[in-house]
Order: C-alpha cells, then sequence, then structure tokens
C-alpha cells in the first residue's frame, strides 16, 4: 500500500484547479507522496492539469464518483491507503464522507451531507426542528396537471437537487407552474421542489468547522435580479445587516448539524426579522467569491480548509492566525449578459490598486464566444472583485469600473 491525498471531483472548476490542489500539494504529510484525483471526467481534467506546473505532481483515476463503493474498490485496487480525503464538490459530499470514514480518517457525518444537498429532505429536517415555517411540497412528473398541490401562491419552484439559481423561478398562479413544470420535464425526471415565497433580503454565512466548534468567518448581502428568476448580481462582505443576525444565523447551522470543513449557507431575512434557511452548501462558496476571501483574509483560505480535513482544530488555528472572522470590506459584481448572442468585443483582465483598494476584473467569457440566456450564473461574462480598508473608496472604485467595462452583442 502507498499512502496518498485523494481528491474527489466531478467537473472541472477553478475553485478546485487553482485553490484546492495546490493547497493540498503544499500540505501533503509526505513531499514524496502523490495526490490522486478521482473523477469521473478523466480527460477533460488530465487536459486541464497537464497544463499547469503543478500537472506532474497528480495522478488521475477515473471512476462513478458518485457511487463511495466504487471509489473505496478504486483505491484498493491500486493499493492506494489515503491519509486525507476531501471534495469540495456539492454532489460528492456525502460519497466523500463515506470514504473517508472507510479510512478511518475525518470525516462529515455523511447524512448531513446527504441531507443538506436534497432541499426537500433538509427542509424535512427543519421543519421537524422548528426551525422552517414555510410551506413546501414535492412534485415528480407523475404530477404534471398539479391536482394535489397544497401550497398557496405565489410559489418558488426548483430541482429537488439543483445547484446555484439553474431552474429557479417564482410562480404566480397555477398556469405559470404548470409551463415551468412542463419546460423542466420535458428534458429532465428529477422530482421539483415547491416552496411558498418568502420575501425578505438573502445574506450568506461562511463558516469554518472541526467537529466540536463551528465559527462565523463572515458573510455577503447579497442582491438578486428581480422575479421571477433569481440571479446573483452583486454581494458586499459584512453589511450591518449581516452582523446583526450573524449569531442567530450560526446557532441554527448548529442545531442542524454542520461540523466539519467549510460551509457556505444561504438565508432570507423577512420584514419582520424572521431568519429563514434557504440552501446549506457544505463547501466553499463559489462564483469566484473563495477567491476573494483568500486575498482579502489573514490566512490562506484553501490551505486552512485543507487543514481542518487533516484533523487540525479551530484552537490551532486560532493560535496560528488569531480569531478566523474576515473583517475587509470587500465586494463582488457580476456583468450579467443582457440578451443571448454572440459577443462581438470583450474588456481584457486587469488587477489593479487604487488608493486602498485593490480591484480585480475577472472575465468568464471570450470575444466570438455564443451566449445563450438560461437565468443563471451561467449568463455572467465576468466579474469584478474589490476589497479594502475603506468602505466607500472601495465602492467609488467598484462603480467607475462597472461604467468603464464595456462588452458588446450581436443578436
Amino acid at each position: 500500500m502507498s499512502y496518498a491525498t485523494v481528491l474527489i471531483t466531478h467537473v472541472v472548476n477553478d475553485a478546485v484547479i487553482e485553490g484546492f490542489i495546490p493547497a493540498l500539494l503544499n500540505l501533503r504529510h509526505d513531499p514524496d507522496s502523490p495526490l490522486i484525483v478521482i473523477t469521473d471526467h478523466k480527460e477533460v481534467h488530465m487536459d486541464t492539469l497537464i497544463a499547469t506546473p503543478l500537472g506532474a505532481q497528480i495522478s488521475i483515476l477515473e471512476c462513478d464518483v458518485f457511487n463511495p463503493l466504487a471509489i473505496i474498490d478504486t483505491l484498493n485496487t491500486y493499493h492506494i491507503l489515503p491519509n486525507l480525503v476531501f471534495s469540495n464538490s456539492d454532489h460528492l459530499q456525502a460519497s466523500t464522507a463515506i470514504v473517508a470514514d472507510f479510512f478511518h480518517l475525518p470525516s462529515k457525518d455523511w447524512r448531513h451531507c446527504l441531507v443538506f444537498k436534497d432541499k426537500y429532505l433538509m427542509r424535512k429536517q427543519l421543519h421537524s426542528a422548528h426551525l422552517y415555517q414555510a410551506d413546501y411540497q414535492l412534485l415528480s412528473a407523475k404530477d404534471l396537471y398539479l391536482d394535489n398541490l397544497a401550497i398557496s401562491f405565489p410559489i418558488v419552484a426548483k430541482p429537488k437537487q439543483g445547484v446555484a439559481s439553474m431552474d429557479v423561478q417564482l410562480c404566480m398562479d397555477k398556469n405559470e407552474l404548470l409551463s415551468y413544470c412542463q419546460d423542466f420535464w420535458q428534458s429532465k425526471t428529477l422530482p421539483i421542489l415547491v416552496e411558498s415565497y418568502v420575501a425578505g433580503r438573502l445574506i450568506t454565512l461562511e463558516t469554518l468547522g472541526d467537529s466540536e466548534r463551528l465559527v462565523a468567518v463572515g458573510g455577503f448581502e447579497v442582491t438578486l435580479t428581480e422575479p421571477p428568476h433569481f440571479v446573483e448580481l452583486d454581494a458586499v462582505w459584512n453589511t450591518p445587516l449581516c452582523l446583526h443576525y450573524r449569531e442567530r444565523c450560526l446557532s441554527i447551522l448548529q442545531d442542524i448539524g454542520v461540523e466539519l470543513g467549510v460551509c457556505h449557507s444561504e438565508f432570507i431575512i423577512t420584514p419582520t426579522g424572521d431568519v429563514h434557511l434557504v440552501e446549506i452548501n457544505y463547501r466553499s462558496i463559489g462564483d469566484g467569491r473563495e477567491f476573494l476571501l483568500h486575498d482579502m483574509a489573514h490566512y490562506p483560505w484553501f490551505d486552512t480548509i485543507v487543514r481542518l480535513h487533516q484533523g487540525v482544530s479551530i484552537a490551532e488555528l486560532e493560535a496560528d492566525f488569531g480569531q478566523l472572522a474576515i473583517s475587509t470590506h470587500a465586494r463582488i459584481h457580476y456583468i450579467v449578459a443582457p440578451q443571448s448572442g454572440t459577443i462581438c468585443a470583450a474588456p481584457s483582465p486587469f488587477n489593479k490598486q487604487t488608493q486602498q483598494t485593490v480591484i480585480i476584473h475577472q472575465p468568464l467569457k471570450k470575444q466570438h464566444q455564443t451566449i445563450q440566456i438560461t437565468h443563471s450564473n451561467k449568463d455572467y461574462l465576468s466579474r469584478l472583485l474589490a476589497y479594502s480598508n475603506c468602505e466607500n473608496t472601495m465602492n467609488d472604485a467598484m462603480n467607475d469600473a462597472i461604467v468603464d467595462l464595456q462588452w458588446q452583442f450581436q443578436s
């Protein structure tokens, strides 16, 4: 048996390639031990990693990563004994937890991973713990005519195991819901969760945990597009609203069982001050905000998450870095495609410092690329990230940069 660090992943994404792979390589127990990437998309990972300076230090194996028994069998077949098993994928937390537990390594509770990913199961658990007040119901393709619908409109419809804002829609009446279901079930057979629409302001909470202690790092207040869709447009770190509700949100996460590693959760704060948990993502925040946290934190974001999965305690991290809460002012703004079409002109990336503010522009689409509007984060053209010790200076620099960015489309 050879010891190895094991990363389990599904599709190629920036957080894994640019964040967690360097961290996993940096924190190996033995510098000569390999990093094994296990994926069900081997070729595309090989094409991506071979172009990086770290590619030569990585081995890639392929199996059904949604099946933890297949992962265990693959590791045993290749005589690999993991000393760390990690994933940052929404869909693979339960599989990863089972594999890590099998090899007696630090692991999340796989039951919690399963529940958090399944929006219906999560609402059932919250409801039984008296933490969820909205009405909700699960629909399958056999319910096409909605004869048994028991929720009053308006309602929000979304896939039971969806990601981000993909296929999420506000429906004001039965006809709108029928149209949504018919369109969705034309291409997919997945169940749909419907729930009462809860109006309010959206905030996030980012946490780190060692299975004994859960600490709040901070959170974003998020601006969304107008309904019926819910695409994130802008997010500001640690607004007064985030700070006011931080402890209440943290208490909810502790009650529902968030424990090990990093977690990104979303809450709606209603006009009456109620806290409504929308979603738990038992991994690092995405859409570029993980890199914003890495840049503005007083400790290495990706390394710290990996260390928690190596069994390092929150107390040990605090001894190294002090409190893990991040107090820097920060903001991220997304440029969203205004229409379907082909990009005729695209602005260049940049990274610059203006007075007290660092501002970064990261294009996500290229000139001549064709865009088909999906009303989700797949419509992002680029993102602007900014952080500063001065909130006013940061916002002025960000607003100037937004005005200067010019994208041109041809239908």
